[in-house]
């Protein structure tokens, strides 16, 4: 049975996608494909069956899936069930971020497309976990070392993308960029593009990029407020 209409459905996948999301990023990434009255109303709808959550946190509403949601689009995506306060955040300058790419896409007249976090945590899950593995909270609470905060298609390239907005241990850094290195290596990637939140942060991903080897077609590095800045102007 049907419960929603092909734009509904629309507005439900994109929400899925990113498990967490505000309603303005909501708009603008359906930007050109559904319009924000639809989704204004589709909000409402999808909220009354349940399908996902809905939290006004100061100035911004907060959406996000229902284990319901989830099950009715028959998506393969993990369940979600609550936000996670401690990376709300994060997640919402992810978004932020890609926002930005893109408008930056659409300025340049390319194509633009994307994996979530969302979605390359359900991937890596899938490949990785056993059922049993899933319900280890200490072996899940690892993964998000292992995968970028979302990866970007960039003609041919793929770019995996890092939004750091606090300094990690030098150890942590270490690792991650020696992974980055083998994985661009392998052809898994073609580059790292870490996106900071200040100039300190920036100087610091610099260095460890430099010491595990990775030179300027493997890394790149971007000060969030200026990406956010060129893309709207």
């Amino acid at each position: 049975m049907n419960l929603l209409g092909a734009k509904q459905e629309i507005v439900l996948k994109k929400i899925n996608r990113f498990g967490v999301i505000t309603s303005t990023q909501l708009i603008e990434f359906l930007e050109g494909e559904v319009s924000h009255v639809t989704v204004y109303n589709t909000r409402k709808k999808l909220t009354s069956l349940g399908f996902i959550g809905e939290e006004k946190i100061g100035y911004q509403l907060i959406l996000y899936m229902k284990p319901s949601g989830v099950e009715y689009l028959g998506s393969e995506l993990t369940a979600f069930t609550k936000i996670n306060f401690s990376m709300l955040k994060h997640q919402l300058i992810m978004n932020d971020c890609i926002v930005a790419f893109k408008k930056l896409a659409k300025k340049k007249g390319v194509d633009f497309s994307f994996l979530t976090e969302r979605e390359l945590r359900s991937s890596y899950l899938t490949q990785n976990f056993s059922k049993e593995q899933r319900r280890n909270t200490t072996l899940l609470k690892k993964v998000p070392d292992r995968i970028p905060d979302f990866v970007l298609f960039e003609g041919e390239n793929k770019v995996a993308c890092e939004v750091e907005l606090t300094q990690k241990s030098s150890k942590r850094y270490e690792r991650k960029f020696d992974r980055y290195k083998d994985e661009i290596l392998n052809g898994e990637y073609s580059m790292v593009r870490y996106l900071c939140d200040d100039e300190q942060i920036q100087k610091t991903v610099e260095m460890y990029a430099s010491s595990s080897g990775l030179d300027q077609s493997m890394f790149q590095r971007e000060l969030i407020r200026r990406l956010i800045d060129i893309a709207e102007k």
